[in-house]
């Protein structure tokens, strides 16, 4: 049918920023005898109350293909509604249900669903390792709502798919927006009705593809359709997002030197303090993250906000906050992953097992290491065979325990802190002999390592941290029980000392600790008077640990 000529003149501006002719110039036809009034699309015409001739809400077009062009230009046309329902008597989709229509999104939300499946888990257990609330993960599963560029990112490495959830995110973004604009998206049928492909598509298993032969010919027709200013003018909005919204390098090495000196201090700063550090910045790189930018700059962005992430999950399992330490290690897991840095990874790995290991899920501690056994690093190959050692230890494995602690010994170094785990140097080395030798019931390795250790720290080299050199004196005490001749007053002496020192900055992991020695005295040894202050002190310590 002819369109009449829109009553607005060239160049006039609609009101939203785009210019008259980039709405296709068209009239609306006549309605039940009432002279036609200059048309928009739907999406647009719900919040223009001003607009001549229209009522809010009042949208009534569909849109169909144009019989006038070999290309798929879509253009619109008047259409009664049928209310409730998204189609109309004829079976054609209303304007407001092409607006609300995402056939991207709705793959992706198949594509989940059978993902989920063959992955034997659930939402849940996907909130809780990608580090987002159930309730974003379900809206995306279920199709409700397009997730967010961190979201799939998540779902991409928990979910492995070759960044097929991120393709398809990126789609059903893509398609919401330009349907807000009344556009249909190329190559998406508005209706259910078959419509011939135009010249230049080939049509395969229902399936439609650009024949590059005739793409040249085509390309003034593309450049006609009415709807592409209003895109372009998109496209430039995200550019100059993409160049003016992003963090500055001043600002970005500003972070980047304040993650470098947290590393530094996390051993011996006091938590209380640390936290407050931490958590500013991690809000500051998560507002950062929310924008957009180049993929040079959202590779140092996410890598700090990987670190930032895993300081607080660290922070969390320090005062025996466990749920919280192991969302933040989902989600710095997630930036690790993306962006491949084994310091991170690995790090991340070691809290993870920690948890696992404080909560006496021993296999899972060491199945959370035998996952980045493929990644090395010579800063953290030490920590995680450390750490295979306890595990392996308390499950009664002796012979593993004691090859990863050989391990452990030839892979330890004396590098500096950086972001991520403490590493382990020579007196780590001897603090984790001392500490695994009393799983293994080992007197004279417990004997022989225990003083090396608590010696070694006093020397505040780099793998200083007081939470390990607390755990180093725990280890000399308990030298002082085992073996056939056990002095439990210089035990209690030596024990005592680390309550002494520090009483409200003791982790939870010390804590424990001074428990385990407590409960390794003997009934006649209560009576000591020594043995007997230190029963007392250890009864008035509050649980968990402190900030």
């Amino acid at each position: 049918m002819a369109l009449a000529t829109s009553s607005l003149s060239r160049g006039a501006d609609t009101g939203f920023g785009i210019p008259a002719e980039g709405l296709g110039g068209v009239t609306k036809p006549p309605r039940n005898n009432v002279p036609g009034s200059p048309a928009m699309p739907g999406a647009l015409s719900r919040y223009s109350p001003g607009w001549p001739g229209w009522a809010a809400g009042s949208s009534h077009d569909t849109l169909r293909r144009s019989s006038a062009t070999e290309c798929n230009i879509w253009v619109l046309v008047p259409q009664r509604l049928v209310a409730p329902s998204d189609k109309d008597a004829a079976g054609r989709f209303t304007v407001e249900a092409e607006r609300q229509r995402n056939d991207a999104l709705d793959e992706l939300a198949t594509m989940l669903q059978s993902l989920i499946e063959d992955n034997a888990t659930n939402i849940s257990r996907l909130a809780e390792r990608t580090g987002f609330k159930r309730q974003q993960v379900s809206r995306a599963v279920n199709g409700r709502e397009v997730p967010s560029p961190d979201l799939s990112d998540a779902l991409d490495v928990v979910l492995p798919c070759g960044g097929a959830i991120r393709r398809l995110r990126d789609a059903a973004d893509r398609e919401k927006r330009a349907r807000r604009l009344g556009v249909v998206p190329p190559m998406r049928r508005p209706t259910d009705e078959y419509v011939p492909a135009a010249q230049g598509i080939v049509v395969s298993n229902d399936v439609r593809t650009i024949d590059q032969e005739v793409v040249s010919t085509n390309r003034r027709e593309f450049a006609a359709i009415p709807a592409l200013p209003a895109l372009s003018a998109l496209a430039a909005s995200t550019r100059q997002r993409i160049e003016t919204g992003s963090a500055s390098d001043r600002t970005l090495d500003e972070l980047e030197s304040d993650v470098d000196e947290i590393a530094q201090v996390y051993g011996s700063a006091p938590h209380l303090a640390l936290l407050g550090e931490v958590a500013g910045r991690w809000k500051q790189i998560e507002s950062i993250l929310d924008g957009r930018m180049s993929a040079g700059t959202r590779t140092r962005v996410t890598l700090l906000g990987g670190q930032l992430t895993y300081f607080l999950g660290r922070l969390a399992f320090n005062t025996n906050d466990f749920r919280s330490a192991r969302r933040f290690a989902g989600l710095a897991g997630t930036y690790a992953h993306e962006i491949g840095e084994p310091v991170l990874i690995m790090s991340v790995a070691a809290l993870q097992s920690s948890v696992a290991y404080h909560t006496q899920r021993y296999r899972q501690a060491v199945a959370a290491l035998s996952i980045v056994r493929h990644v090395r690093h010579p800063y953290m190959d030490a920590r995680i065979a450390a750490y295979e050692a306890r595990a392996y230890a308390k499950m009664g494995d002796h012979d593993n325990a004691r090859a990863a602690l050989n391990r452990m010994e030839a892979a330890s170094c004396s590098m500096a802190p950086m972001p991520g785990e403490t590493p382990v140097g020579p007196a780590a080395v001897a603090m984790f002999r001392s500490g695994v030798a009393i799983s293994l019931d080992d007197a004279d390795m417990v004997q022989e390592w225990a003083p090396i250790a608590v010696a070694g720290y006093r020397r505040k080299g780099s793998d200083f941290t007081v939470e390990e050199s607390q755990h180093a004196v725990m280890s000399y005490a308990s030298s002082y029980l085992v073996g056939p001749d056990p002095e439990p007053e210089e035990a209690a002496r030596v024990a005592m000392g680390v309550i002494s020192t520090a009483p409200d900055a003791l982790t939870h992991t010390v804590k424990a600790r001074l428990r385990q020695c407590a409960s390794s005295f003997s009934p006649t040894h209560h009576r000591l008077p020594a043995v007997a202050s230190y029963l007392e002190a250890c009864r008035t310590l509050p649980a968990g640990g402190t900030v």
